[in-house]
């Protein structure tokens, strides 16, 4: 099988789970992957009717589906090979439910309604089934940043209600969702017959004006207030929505009185959700929150390689390092990369090399700066900040000045560059016993002085800033 074949086969496979079978024979079965570079990708399909269908209201699945497998996004097209001599032959199936499907006069808008009711039976089955299987404990990478909330989701999985409520918070992208699909599966594997349902914060909300709109609240309340499990995804979403609050208050009682497990996850602890009723915020700490970081540089290395090995590449100590530098956003940055450097080799066959890589990504490498720079750049700010020089902030004068532009400049380069404090020791000339007491001085500072908490909030989106 070519290059090709191969991301055609991903890319199917991914329409099929997000579609009813009907459907996507329908509609997807029969297309065929016949280009693909970094800027586009043109499929085939052996029917004039569903080209411009396709062309017109599913170019963005398309994309998105060749973006989850390639890492990459790409322009769609799609060409009609109808009436042509070698064109690939339609499925006798397929034709068949075409010709039934498509009779004469069919048009976009009765598209449209197939297209929404298929959403909404994917919505109801995929309640009952195990979710995105690939996730799982096995393979979530495990470091300081995030083993505390590894081990707490664990704990529930072996042994629900453990903690109640499990409450994980942290930046977007750092693999909050891929520890609600591990619970989820783990729960699944030891349990087929548990009733679970995972959402969107989002979701859940639509859910509940649906039900409002058409008069069914009371099935609505006896799906989630009858589930075993209840896993929520970004809950912060529910601030500011009054009667949302209020259902989801009611529906947090019923199952924890009932020893239910509920699992939330959000971007901020409960108490940086505003506006969020009291009683609600209080219930969310109710149990045991655990907070996510950004990945350290030994982290990211780990990520790298591991990712790098699930895509069938192998990658060099230097090359590790440069990305591990450089893809400091999140994981899904380090994954979107990855996957993009393993689809242009494959493509092009061009081989895995640092500069390869440098091309491959410069998209996702726009507007982000090595390491190096960004430690320059805290010095800088800094130094401008208490009038002391970069020298003396390297240095071994103690006066109180000098001495506390010293902490900050540590305590910045350690949050915002996720450098290990070995690294930072050896950058400020000092063992990392000092640097980790800089760091927790202003820390623990900052909890005391809002003052302090506000210059450190003011010079980190300072030297964030591309200015």
């Amino acid at each position: 099988m070519n290059v090709l074949q191969d991301v055609e086969k991903a890319v199917l496979a991914t329409l099929a789970a997000q579609h009813s079978q009907s459907l996507y024979d329908l509609w997807f079965k029969d297309l065929h992957l016949v280009e693909l570079n970094d800027k586009e990708a043109v499929f085939s399909i052996n029917s004039n009717f569903k080209q411009s269908i396709l062309q017109t209201r599913q170019t963005g699945s398309l994309s998105a589906a060749l973006q989850e497998v390639n890492g990459f996004p790409v322009e769609v097209r799609i060409i009609s090979t109808e009436g042509q001599k070698n064109a690939p032959p339609a499925t006798p199936a397929a034709s068949a439910m075409a010709t039934a499907a498509v009779p004469e006069g069919v048009t976009a808008q009765t598209y449209d309604k197939e297209e929404k009711k298929d959403e909404m039976d994917f919505g109801r089955a995929i309640e009952n089934r195990s979710i995105v299987s690939e996730y799982t404990f096995e393979n979530f990478i495990v470091g300081d940043s995030n083993k505390f909330a590894h081990a707490a989701c664990y704990a529930v999985a072996q042994s629900p209600t453990t903690y109640n409520p499990l409450f994980i918070y942290g930046p977007s992208g750092l693999g909050k969702t891929h520890l609600l699909y591990a619970v989820t599966n783990e729960l699944k594997r030891k349990n087929p017959r548990i009733r679970l349902i995972y959402k969107k914060c989002e979701e859940f909300t639509n859910e509940l004006i649906e039900s409002l709109q058409k008069g069914t609240t009371v099935a609505f309340r006896e799906k989630y207030r009858t589930a075993d499990v209840l896993l929520i995804d970004d809950i912060q979403f529910i601030a500011g929505k009054v009667s949302v609050q209020e259902e989801f208050f009611n529906t947090f009682n019923t199952l924890y009185e009932a020893e239910k497990q509920i699992i939330l996850t959000s971007d901020r602890p409960p108490r940086d959700i505003r506006p969020l009723e009291d009683r609600l915020s209080s219930r969310f700490e109710w149990g045991l929150l655990a907070d996510i970081q950004p990945p350290n540089l030994e982290l990211r290395c780990a990520i790298i390689q591991k990712k790098a090995e699930q895509q069938g590449i192998v990658l060099s100590h230097e090359v590790i390092m440069f990305l591990a530098e450089n893809l400091r956003v999140n994981i899904r940055q380090i994954e979107g990369s990855i996957k993009k450097i393993s689809a242009i080799s494959r493509l092009t066959g061009t081989p895995v090399s640092l500069d390869m890589i440098k091309r491959a990504i410069s998209d996702i490498l726009a507007g982000t700066e090595p390491v190096s720079v960004t430690v320059d750049k805290i010095f800088s700010v800094v130094s401008k900040k208490f009038n002391v020089s970069v020298e003396d902030i390297k240095g071994v004068k103690r006066n109180k000045t000098i001495a506390q532009a010293r902490h900050i400049s540590i305590y910045l380069i350690r949050s915002i560059t996720s450098l290990p404090v070995t690294a930072i020791g050896d950058i400020m000339s000092r063992d990392h016993a000092t640097v980790l007491a800089s760091v927790n001085k202003i820390k623990n500072d900052c909890k005391t002085d809002p003052a302090l908490a506000e210059t450190i909030n003011a010079l980190t989106e300072q030297i964030k800033s591309n200015g």
